[in-house]
């Protein structure tokens, strides 16, 4: 019969649309929130660079260790800034 509808069947299909929707809401955050620790791991690794830095004796080394968390630095902030907020 043409005429009949299954009221059941269109609201598993709304249904169905509407988790759809909420999965890929959800691997949206999923991939931002990775971003943000991305971002948390560089800069601690520039932390890090900093402490190790420090206890070199050679000049050079202490300045290349500062030079290369300086510019991690500036990268990790570059990215944190672009990062979409709550």
């Amino acid at each position: 019969m043409p005429q009949y509808r299954n009221p059941q069947l269109e609201e598993a299909e709304r249904l169905n649309a509407e988790a759809s929707a909420a999965f890929d809401e959800g691997t949206r955050a999923r991939e931002t929130a990775d971003r943000y620790v991305r971002v948390t791991v560089l800069l601690a690794l520039v932390l890090f660079l900093v402490a190790v830095g420090q206890r070199f004796k050679v000049r050079g080394v202490r300045a290349g260790a500062m030079a290369v968390a300086l510019g991690l630095l500036a990268y990790g902030l570059f990215t944190a800034a672009t990062l979409p907020r709550f």
